[in-house]
């Protein structure tokens, strides 16, 4: 029977430390954190020092049992979660949990990378908790708390319910949006460039305008840039004026940190920065590579470019052994890190270099590979030696016609040596080679013919659209973030509907920008970015022990209440509105009796006697109440024939003709519903999953995902008569192609949802591969969209052919960029003919 008790959070971390530890060793998994804040309520005791007040998670009792019944029988208990500050928290939390079951000490292990000498040496030098990293783990907890639950209200009453302000994300919007009306306020500017193809003994070669009288110049228009092409063509001729060459060294890269990992995996293989740290995890919690199952990187969340020295060493030697000893630096290469990393903690780099991604190909999925591959090829780039690179500047000089100078510029780059770019494939092409040995072989003040010439009109071009590689670089430029929360930072703002992936560039939504611009405009200090950067760096002071946590969060509340209180006092009315408005609303007779939507009850009468009590202790209403009270005035203003004359004379007209305004609009939406074709529709496309074998709920960090639990709230919004959302379509779509499998008719499905039944789950995610339609299928999508009268569907055995249905699903896919198939494109040639 196994006497010690080690805790790891995830099921794959337990297997592989479970192969490598003897018997006398029982490992179980956590699966994340067991205690946070309470999900349905604050959760944090203000006048007690923000005493967070945790609470066990509903979704972990089954794991929480298991851990207590084997610490009791455990003689000593090792908490092994991730060394960083979530993981430390988790090993908390463990710790309170189960003290009460184990009369010993916990032993706290970590360690960076999961192989054997690696947890062998952490198990050899246990110690205890790090509670400064506990701290400010449990000071960014309260702090995301404070503002979610302060600042995500006002939303509601502004904006739309369902909304969510965090400390972070609004901050990471707040860029997409300002770089997204840079974009939209740029005014494009003109101007020409000049290139002529040269001939000297025989060799031709181009040459670049670089400058006019020994000035850079800009030409702006097509008068001047063809005056100044003829002034060249009719000037005394060209002459090499001078060659330069110099040679310069290149550095070899530093090894991954987390946000460069981040961005190079989305330049370089066009993974999301959430789908990067997955397969990330993946590689460092275990892989069986057939001599065992180890960890194959180190630790992923790092912001350190240090290296340990032995890993360093052995790096050294292989490149030796591998590329010859000059590509072996004379010292190892050792880097810097940023202000404020952690020293003691890794590069992301292999955890054995002579494992090559090619020698365990096999082993591995695409995304595996394709990581390792950029993570292992970095690793031993960055220990190489410099590259040698000899540049050659050519200058052409020609005296033009009008009495100006003109010099022509032509350049070329060769490898001498190649040092770190060997690793990345080779450096210099052919075509690079010859041009610079035509340059090479001229000589100062040599003529050269001319062959040809050319100007060219262009404009300047708006900054582009952030990436997620370029937004997480602004975000650490920005002092915005840590390596833990760069993935949940854009997973969060696109999974809200704040911002959408299109072409691998971000774009913000209507949303987006509503939310943006309302938090700014009411909180403008919360949402700056250097104060954000600041509130990190206090946080780095909680972790090294140099702030405590509860003094750190008193100074920023002290603030944030202030603001807050500022913010809900925007759009208040003055106590005479306020007074005119309650008082017309207490001559309302025929209340709407309560409705019952969801979980909740909406009760007009209550409403308003609850807001009307309140305000009879401490006369003062918030925007939000006072819009709520205007949409009741709206509602009953049938039963207020003094109302209108009122607002006009308190000066709250214009607010009242909105409210009625969005009353009636809200009135025709709920009399003009989902018909219940559309209902029926949608129930035939969810009838599709009936026979799927949903997956076991997965918990990622603090959030379980559960597809099982999300589709049977899409069959119960079905049932209610509300049809899915966009967003939830989109959900909809992938959990189609994940579980394709058990989807019996799944080409009729995708037909009627608007995807392509080849797609893969991360093309649905991207929204699909752009690509431009057949012009003849194009034609035809563009007939059928002025199709007005359609036929009835019609039911066919178990099937329904609907075509309205059907055209729908292939406009939408063909709007989101994606081609249609040519038995697509068929059945539309067959609609066309039908209605035409």
């Amino acid at each position: 029977m196994a006497d010690n008790l080690v805790i790891v959070e995830s099921p794959t971390k337990a297997r592989t430390i479970g192969k490598m530890l003897g018997s006398n060793y029982k490992i179980l998994a956590s699966m994340g954190h067991v205690r946070d804040l309470p999900e349905h309520s604050f959760g944090v005791d203000l006048k007690n020092h923000f005493e967070p007040k945790y609470v066990e998670n509903s979704r972990s009792k089954k794991v929480v049992k298991e851990l207590r019944s084997a610490a009791k029988k455990a003689k000593a208990i090792f908490l092994a979660p991730d060394p960083d500050r979530e993981g430390e928290a988790i090993a908390w939390h463990l710790q309170e949990l189960l003290a009460p079951q184990f009369e010993g000490d916990f032993q706290r292990v970590t360690f960076h990378e999961i192989t054997k000498s690696a947890i062998s040496r952490a198990f050899e030098h246990a110690t205890s908790l790090n509670m400064n990293l506990v701290d400010a783990q449990q000071a960014r907890r309260v702090l995301d708390r404070l503002v979610g639950y302060k600042v995500s209200p006002l939303l509601w009453s502004h904006i739309v319910r369902g909304t969510s302000a965090g400390r972070v994300q609004t901050v990471a919007l707040r860029l997409v949006v300002e770089r997204e009306r840079e974009i939209l306020d740029f005014k494009p500017e003109e101007y020409w460039t000049f290139s002529l193809i040269l001939e000297a003994d025989g060799k031709k070669f181009e040459v670049k305008l670089f400058k006019i009288n020994g000035n850079k110049f800009k030409i702006d228009n097509e008068q001047d840039a063809a005056a100044l092409l003829e002034a060249v063509l009719n000037g005394d001729g060209f002459t090499v004026d001078s060659i330069e060459t110099s040679d310069r060294r290149r550095n070899a890269p530093p090894p991954f940190t987390t946000s460069t990992l981040q961005q190079a995996a989305n330049n370089m293989l066009r993974m999301s920065a959430s789908n990067t740290m997955r397969v990330a995890q993946q590689l460092y919690e275990g892989i069986d590579t057939g001599a065992g199952q180890f960890g194959l990187i180190t630790y992923m969340r790092t912001d350190s470019v240090n290296i340990a020295r032995e890993a360093q060493a052995a790096c050294r030697d292989f490149i030796g052994n591998n590329f010859g000893q000059d590509y072996v630096p004379p010292k190892p290469n050792f880097y810097k890190s940023k202000s404020g990393a952690q020293e003691a903690h890794e590069a992301i780099r292999p955890t054995d270099v002579t494992i090559t991604p090619e020698s365990i190909r096999g082993k591995l999925d695409d995304h595996q590979y394709k990581l390792y591959n950029l993570i292992w090829k970095r690793f031993v780039a960055s220990q190489m030696s410099k590259a040698l690179q000899r540049q050659t500047a050519v200058n052409i000089i020609n005296h033009g016609a009008d009495g100006k100078s003109y010099i022509f510029r032509a350049n070329a780059m060769v490898t001498v040596f190649p040092g770190f770019l060997k690793m990345f494939g080779e450096p210099t092409s052919q075509e690079a080679v010859q041009h610079a040995q035509v340059l090479g072989s001229l000589r100062e003040e040599q003529p050269c013919g001319l062959v040809d010439s050319k100007k060219e009109q262009k404009f300047t071009e708006p900054p582009p659209r952030y990436s997620e590689a370029a937004l997480i670089k602004a975000l650490e430029e920005n002092g915005i973030g840590r390596p833990s929360t760069y993935a949940t930072i854009l997973r969060t703002i696109q999974t809200r509907n704040y911002v959408e992936r299109e072409k691998g560039k971000l774009h913000p939504t209507e949303l987006g920008f509503k939310v943006c611009d309302f938090l700014i405009s009411i909180l403008p200090n919360l949402f700056e970015v250097d104060f954000t950067s600041k509130m990190e760096t206090l946080l780095d002071n909680v972790e090294e022990g140099k702030l405590g946590w509860t003094q750190m969060l008193e100074k920023f509340y002290d603030s944030f209440s202030n603001w807050v209180e500022e913010a809900k006092a925007i759009g208040a009315p003055d106590a005479e509105k306020a007074g005119i408005l309650l008082g017309q609303l207490e001559k309302i007779q025929n209340w709407a009796p309560a409705e019952k939507r969801g979980r909740r009850t909406y009760d007009d009468s209550k409403f308003y006697k609850s807001i009307r009590d309140k305000y009879a202790e401490e006369p003062k209403l918030t925007a939000r109440q006072w819009g709520v009270l205007l949409r009741l005035g709206a509602k009953y203003i049938a039963e207020l024939p003094e109302l209108k004359a009122l607002s006009e004379k308190h000066d709250f007209a214009g607010e009242l003709e909105e409210a009625v305004a969005k009353q009636k609009e809200l009135e025709e939406k709920l009399a003009n519903g989902p018909s219940e074709t559309d209902i029926k529709r949608m129930k035939h496309v969810l009838s599709f999953f009936e026979k799927v074998q949903w997956a076991e709920p997965v918990k990622r960090g603090r959030r379980t995902y559960d597809d099982k639990k999300f589709f049977t709230s899409f069959t119960k919004q079905v049932d209610q008569g509300r049809l899915l959302s966009e967003k939830q379509l989109g959900v909809l779509q992938r959990f189609a192609v994940k579980y394709r499998e058990g989807i019996e008719q799944y080409e009729a499905l995708c037909r009627l949802i608007g995807i392509d039944p080849n797609q893969t789950e991360e093309e649905v995610d991207a929204g699909g591969k752009p690509a431009e339609q057949d012009p003849e299928v194009q034609k035809m999508l563009d007939t059928m969209a002025k199709v007005t009268a359609w036929a009835e569907p019609v039911k066919k055995g178990k099937r329904v052919f609907d075509d309205k249905a059907f055209f729908e699903s292939l406009a939408k896919q063909a709007s989101a960029g994606r081609k249609l198939s040519p038995r697509q494109a068929g059945a539309l040639k067959k609609l066309v003919v039908k209605y035409s």
